[in-house]
């Protein structure tokens, strides 16, 4: 069997925002170890004293950040290759990210330049490294623009050899709480035409989890939003009605509007809120991955139940319903949506239960393994995320034939990436 990693990152923080730690750390902070780590002794003596003294937070910590700072694409995607030293034909799908419109500045490379740069990666390891495309409704004026954009990246053939040329991509990646809904107008054409050619779409869907919107102006303007699938009905019906929550701490920090800005772009990826693209009869066809399994903290507070904390219980969003359950219920109803496990399985107290989500015949054959690396290493790393899961799931029976591991790593990703530009070969 051929094996996967549905999610992976390479971008460094050359292809990422110029404010991109701004989104994690308070500003003084964010900054000061930004221009210290942009020199290499600098970089080398902050991943010391965090690895010394920030306890085993910092040393991943100190991971995440020699990673984010490293070379090049292909600096990363050689380390990340280098974690499955025991399956040297692993493949790898590497997810581009526009990231040029999250309020937090522009990246020193630009979005084009970080697609170059990966492509370059792609022409030396072309069987191993497996594209998705980042669109964002912004990065062109028109839907129509945006789908020409597409089209040309996806049908211009990359030489890898003197005889050979391939296809440099084969998905989609959209991560709507950098700022838009997934039911932007501007999407619809390009969403139709990876319908059609069975082009499959991955979407960030984690909650209070990953990068967002931090215009605060911005996302107050986009949150109440028509959406075409709905005759434009304004989404959400009513509108947003958020309180915004207020701390000393956060406030002192610098990090209260950040905050605020993060619980806010929830709206903007929470599960419901593909409901009405995935029911338009034209996208029936759509194979889409929500990311995340809504997000370990959502498997986390639906195993804790009662004993969840109010905000995991009652999440930001129009439901204010549990993602995790809310993605297990729309799978039984769209058979073309598809989830990964990524970053969730960086806690493992939540193996078991994704376990018995992979063996369950409604939905299990849609459920994808992928880490998300490189954004993990702040949590733990890559070959032992891979191998204490892998280690359970192979011995989890689903058929004579067929393992928990055979399931999530080979078979259903397979058949998610098949498309007119891969075939389970690159072609």
């Amino acid at each position: 069997m051929q094996y996967y990693n549905v999610h992976s990152h390479m971008f460094t923080m050359n292809n990422a925002p110029q404010k991109f730690l701004h989104l994690y750390l308070p500003g003084i902070l964010a900054n000061a170890i930004d221009k210290i780590t942009n020199v290499q002794a600098g970089s080398v003596a902050v991943q010391k004293l965090l690895k010394t003294f920030g306890g085993n937070g910092g040393n991943r910590y100190a991971s995440f950040l020699k990673i984010g700072k490293s070379t090049d694409q292909l600096e990363v995607f050689k380390t990340l290759a280098a974690q499955y030293p025991d399956d040297t034909n692993f493949k790898f799908v590497g997810l581009t990210m526009d990231m040029e419109k999250c309020g937090a500045g522009p990246s020193l490379s630009g979005y084009e330049g970080q697609l170059e740069e990966i492509i370059g990666v792609k022409k030396r390891y072309p069987d191993r490294l497996l594209l998705f495309l980042g669109i964002d409704p912004r990065w062109k004026v028109t839907g129509k623009e945006l789908l020409d954009t597409v089209k040309l990246y996806f049908e211009t053939k990359v030489p890898v050899s003197e005889t050979r040329s391939v296809y440099p991509f084969i998905g989609l990646k959209i991560y709507p709480s950098m700022g838009f809904y997934p039911f932007d107008e501007r999407l619809m054409e390009t969403l139709s035409w990876a319908a059609e050619n069975e082009v499959p779409v991955l979407s960030h869907c984690n909650f209070l989890g990953g990068i967002y919107n931090n215009d605060e102006r911005f996302i107050d303007s986009i949150l109440s939003f028509p959406d075409p699938y709905n005759n434009k009905a304004i989404y959400p019906a009513g509108g947003v009605n958020y309180k915004k929550q207020k701390s000393l701490g956060q406030w002192l920090l610098g990090r209260q509007k950040a905050n605020n800005n993060l619980n806010k772009c929830s709206w903007l990826m929470e599960p419901n809120a593909f409901e009405s693209m995935l029911s338009n009869s034209q996208l029936k066809k759509l194979k889409l991955c929500l990311a995340h399994f809504g997000g370990g903290n959502q498997v986390k507070a639906f195993i804790d139940g009662p004993k969840a904390s109010k905000e995991e219980a009652a999440p930001y969003g129009v439901l204010q319903k549990n993602w995790f359950t809310q993605i297990r219920d729309m799978m039984q109803h769209f058979t073309t949506l598809y989830t990964d496990i990524s970053y969730a399985l960086q806690d493992r107290t939540i193996h078991d239960q994704l376990i018995a989500e992979i063996v369950k015949s409604e939905y299990g054959n849609r459920i994808m393994y992928g880490t998300d690396y490189f954004l993990t290493e702040r949590k733990g790393p890559e070959h032992e995320t891979y191998t204490v899961f892998k280690q359970k799931a192979v011995t989890t029976p689903i058929t004579n034939d067929l393992t928990a591991w055979d399931q999530v790593a080979s078979k259903n990703i397979d058949k998610f990436l098949n498309s007119r530009f891969y075939n389970g070969t690159v072609i």
